[in-house]
């Protein structure tokens, strides 16, 4: 804390204003460097929330999350034509995902089984670069806290740190060349990294072939699972009242879906406070079956309810438990 010395000689009028001035201008010198952090965070952010969507990258990336640690390898490329995207596993379970503009395919040899959903899912990458950077200054701290190496290339570190206990808090290595993201830590409470993305190779070709974008994994023989997309509900209120949100969270997504091997149709929603993202699965439950309380694997926090004894809300996201507890229990059938 800084304070004034003490002195039992009179201050002289003339030395106590230059005293006076000296601290206003330190003060003023302070809070215009802190906004131009702020500033060049939110610049850096906006950059790699634009490189997400745009740039061509290939590369190989390892990945910490749920008490395991994996290698995969990623072709990216976003043309006139949309985003294409292929990954698949260098490490552990064998596994490939393949995503264009209309769908999403996950072959998995284990089970000999392949998963096709219409949604835009998004890679262990691209769902830690935030959604809405102009809602991130609510519920966050942002600033340039460093510089550094990722995989050989100059990166600028920016520190996002929650303002209250509805989120975590996350270290981005941001790419200064291409605004890529090459590497990021995600926080609890404690201060202890939950889940950890680094690449250790990349390349920033100008495109890439359309076979190394093409499923290579054999699926003769596997089941194949399509969800089926339904007409989407007309107003989030339609069927469901929802309660006081955690601060800075807003619905951004509302839709149906019919699941394969599951009875009757499942209820999705989608909250985000522009970086977190939490999702609301709402079914039909059975009180023997429910899924009731807390979970947590890693980054990831889960918690269900039965409401009216016949009816399943899960709730699921890379937040704090208080935050899935908070958005589950404010969900209520409407009047």
């Amino acid at each position: 804390m800084f304070a004034w010395p003490v002195s039992s000689k009179p201050v002289n009028k003339r030395h106590r204003t230059i005293h006076i001035g000296l601290l206003l201008g330190l003060l003023g010198g302070l809070l215009q460097a802190s906004a131009a952090a702020s500033e060049s965070a939110v610049g850096w952010l906006q950059k790699v929330a634009e490189a997400a969507r745009t740039l061509t990258y290939e590369g190989v990336f390892v990945y910490q999350h749920q008490g395991a640690l994996e290698a995969m390898r990623i072709y990216h490329r976003a043309d006139d034509s949309g985003v294409h995207e292929r990954l698949f596993s260098l490490t552990g379970t064998a596994r490939e995902i393949v995503r264009d503009n209309q769908k999403v395919m996950c072959i998995l040899p284990d089970s000999r089984s392949v998963l096709v959903d219409r949604r835009s899912a998004n890679n262990p990458i691209s769902q830690l670069v935030p959604r809405n950077v102009d809602l991130l200054a609510a519920s966050y701290k942002l600033e340039v806290v460093g510089e550094g190496r990722v995989a050989d290339r100059p990166v600028i570190k920016i520190g996002i740190d929650p303002k209250d206990h509805y989120r975590f808090g996350y270290r981005l290595w941001i790419d200064r060349q291409s605004g890529l993201l090459l590497q990021a830590d995600v926080f609890d409470g404690n201060g202890t990294a939950i889940e950890q993305l680094m690449f250790t190779e990349l390349r920033v070709p100008t495109s890439i072939p359309d076979d190394m974008l093409k499923p290579q994994m054999p699926t003769d023989g596997y089941t194949w699972y399509r969800e089926q997309p339904l007409p989407a509900p007309t107003g989030a209120a339609s069927k469901w009242k929802l309660g006081d949100l955690p601060p800075g969270f807003e619905l951004v997504a509302h839709e149906l879906r019919r699941v394969p091997g599951r009875d009757g149709v499942v209820e999705h929603l989608l909250f985000s406070d522009g970086l977190a993202n939490v999702s609301v699965y709402i079914e039909k439950g059975e009180l023997g079956q429910a899924f009731r309380g807390h979970s947590a694997m890693g980054a990831v926090r889960a918690y269900g309810r039965l409401l009216d004894d016949h009816t399943q809300i899960t709730v699921v996201g890379e937040v704090p438990a208080v935050t899935v507890e908070r958005i589950g229990e404010g969900i209520a059938a409407a009047d």
